[in-house]
Formats: structure tokens, C-alpha cells, sequence
């Protein structure tokens, strides 16, 4: 019964609710930088090969942006790790100081408090950042939707006349627009459309995307949790904070007159003595 009761102790010592956040912040960023990364190599291989009317990469600032969200994916990663376990460590730290009995600790000092505020303030930061970044990720997912569907359309055996189904570059801002009027420009017609749908890269990519995208959403809802936990929290603690001084007057003043108590019996003594 010992070890039972040891055991239960432990695990109400565990913040459940800050757990709980910290698991779906690692999948949804596992899901988005994982997924993400392959989806943008992907992405990349598919532009090499398509036969795009006048797509250079050295007329095209597309190479640079594929490289710069991969550096953002690593940047990502490594902030949202170092963020979750932050924030965990500081669940710990006031789950222990809320069953602690009243007692004053690290977390319920001026100090404490004002960490407490600024962890609030970042997670909700961050929440609103990763909601930008699904209002980017809708943008891929889109074009890949776009892709697919025409993609479907050329390969199937109705389609008679499939040189007007194009995809148009410049209309998804990986191409600068073409002021010489040709009608071509940043377009893929016809058969090099075809020859683009039969790469299995086209259905890797789209799917990548939308999981990225999921992934995106997870972290916005890992990024609530952290900040309801982190406002429950500090009502807590600042309530223990409170208690906490009221028990150590309360103590004081017992002592006090306990003291005085002792006081008058021991001159009562004396009294009596003479």
C-alpha cells in the first residue's frame, strides 16, 4: 500500500493538462515540419521537370524561397521543442507548488508570477503566428487542389481536346508576369500536362501538403491548451500565494498569543508563590 499510495502521489504531481498540450505540439510539428520538407523537396523536383513556357530558375526568385523555408522548417522545429519543454517544466514547477500545502516557493514570489505572465503572453504569440502560417499553408494546398483536379480532367478517356487545360505559374506567384503578350508565358498545356499528372510526385505532394497543413492546425490547438493551462496556473498560484501569507500571519499570531498565554500563567505562578 506504500508503494500504491507513492505512486498516486506522483501522478497527481504530474500537470496532465500541460502534457496533454506538449503531445499535440510535437506531433502537429513532427506532422508539419516532417511533411513539409518533403513536400517542398517534392515540390522542387517537379518544377525541374515540367516544361514551363519561359520558367527559369535565374529569372525566378523560386530557388532562393524553396531554400529559405527549408532553414525556417529547421528554425521551427528547434523553437517549438524548446517552447513545449519550457512550458512543461513550468506546469511541473506549479502543479508541485499548488499541492504543496500553502507552502511559498519559487513560483508564487513576484518573480514566479511575472514568468508566469510572459510564458501566457508567448504562447499566445505563437498561437497567432502558427494561424498565419496555416493562412500560408492554404496557399500550396490550393494550387496542389488546383493541380490534382486538372491533373484529373486531362487523364481521363472523355477528354478530347486537352491543349486548353492549363496550369498558369504566373497567376501562382512562382513566375514574374510577362509583359511581351505571349499567351504562353508561365503556362503548361497539353501534353506537357500530361507528362506532369503521370509523375507520382504530383499525388505525394498534394497529400504532403494537406498534412502539413493538419499538422499546422495541431500546433494552434496544442498552443490553446498551453495558454488555458498557463492561466489556470497562475490563478492558482497566485491564490496559494495569498493563502500562503495569510497561514504564515495566521501562524504568527498564534504564536503570539501563545506566548502571551504562557506569559500570564507564569506571573500567575509567581503570584501565587508569594
Amino acid at each position: 500500500m506504500a508503494c500504491f499510495d507513492k505512486c498516486l502521489k506522483c501522478l497527481s504531481l504530474v500537470p496532465w493538462g500541460t502534457l496533454i498540450a506538449t503531445v499535440i505540439c510535437w506531433a502537429g510539428t513532427a506532422l508539419f515540419c516532417g511533411t513539409g520538407h518533403e513536400a517542398l523537396t517534392y515540390s522542387y523536383q517537379l518544377l525541374n521537370s515540367a516544361n514551363i513556357t519561359g520558367f527559369s530558375w535565374n529569372t525566378t526568385q523560386a530557388d532562393e524561397a524553396f531554400q529559405s523555408f527549408k532553414y525556417a522548417i529547421y528554425g521551427i522545429a528547434s523553437y517549438m521543442f524548446l517552447l513545449s519543454v519550457v512550458l512543461f517544466v513550468d506546469g511541473v514547477l506549479s502543479t508541485r507548488t499548488i499541492k504543496s500545502d500553502y507552502e511559498e516557493s519559487c513560483k508564487t514570489s513576484v518573480c514566479g508570477l511575472c514568468v508566469g505572465i510572459f510564458y501566457t503572453v508567448i504562447a499566445y504569440v505563437t498561437g497567432i503566428a502558427w494561424l498565419v502560417m496555416i493562412c500560408f499553408m492554404v496557399l500550396p494546398v490550393y494550387f496542389m487542389v488546383v493541380v490534382y483536379s486538372q491533373c484529373i480532367y486531362v487523364e481521363q478517356p472523355t477528354t478530347t481536346n486537352s491543349d486548353f487545360v492549363c496550369l498558369d505559374f504566373v497567376q501562382s506567384g512562382l513566375m514574374h508576369p510577362d509583359y511581351s503578350g505571349s499567351k504562353d508565358y508561365g503556362r503548361l498545356c497539353g501534353d506537357d500536362l500530361k507528362d506532369l499528372c503521370k509523375q507520382p510526385e504530383v499525388v505525394m505532394t498534394y497529400q504532403l501538403f494537406i498534412i502539413a497543413l493538419v499538422g499546422a492546425a495541431l500546433v494552434v490547438l496544442s498552443m490553446k491548451q498551453y495558454a488555458m493551462c498557463l492561466t489556470a496556473n497562475f490563478a492558482y498560484v497566485k491564490m496559494t500565494r495569498k493563502l500562503a501569507v495569510y497561514e504564515d500571519a495566521k501562524y504568527k499570531e498564534e504564536m503570539e498569543l501563545n506566548d502571551i498565554i504562557n506569559t500570564a500563567r507564569s506571573n500567575e505562578r509567581l503570584t501565587y508563590k508569594y
